[in-house]
């Protein structure tokens, strides 16, 4: 089974006031560069890592330049110096922009579809940016555990995190269903509230 590596970066972070992913780490290093040094490490064999940003997400220099161009670069760790041995990395869009800032749902929905969109035979393995402390034994065992169509973690409450999972084309052919059908409805992307996000998804269909 082939796995690509996916960030979720794209949040509005309105309850913090500030992007999540480009909140530094005392190495001096933003979130999102800390997860796709943990994705290098976890998966050391994938040629590409790839981040998922909304359209109007702020940037860095280093996002800048993803964003602007068609092709891929290799990260700038400040941890790792062979970047030969680093995989590329690419940005995806969503499909549309982020303007529900009352919802925490519109972003994993659209991010997650997005990422479908561009490669619809793709099995994903999906982090947040806003999990720094996730680990590379953690992840592998994510992987060993995974049974399709959707596998997530499941914290101490018992709520599954949809965005430390790993997500088949089944899965999200099934999203991609309850967000068209709550945007003829007038839901949209937006509506993850009323049944028709990630969780949902996972709650039905998932393994935690």
């Amino acid at each position: 089974m082939t796995l690509t590596p996916l960030i979720f970066a794209g949040g509005k972070s309105t309850r913090m006031q500030s992007p999540k992913h480009l909140l530094q780490l005392p190495d001096g290093r933003p979130l999102y560069q800390h997860q796709i040094d943990l994705l290098a490490r976890t998966l050391p064999t994938t040629p590409v890592i790839y981040i998922s940003l909304a359209q109007d997400s702020e940037l860095d220099d280093y996002l800048q330049s993803l964003a602007s161009t068609t092709t891929s670069k290799n990260p700038t760790s400040h941890a790792t110096t062979n970047l030969e041995a680093k995989p590329k990395v690419k940005v995806i869009h969503d499909l549309t922009p982020n303007q529900s800032p009352e919802s925490e749902s519109a972003g994993p929905a659209a991010g997650l579809l997005a990422a479908h969109n561009a490669q619809p035979d793709t099995t994903w393995l999906v982090i947040a940016c806003d999990y720094p402390l996730l680990t590379t034994t953690a992840l592998q065992q994510l992987c060993r555990a995974y049974h399709p169509p959707v596998t997530c973690f499941r914290n101490r409450d018992g709520y599954c995190e949809p965005l430390v999972g790993i997500w088949s084309p089944e899965a999200l052919g099934r999203l991609a269903e309850r967000v068209d059908a709550a945007a003829r409805g007038g839901g949209g992307c937006s509506s993850g509230r009323r049944g028709v996000g990630p969780s949902r998804v996972v709650k039905e269909n998932g393994r935690g």
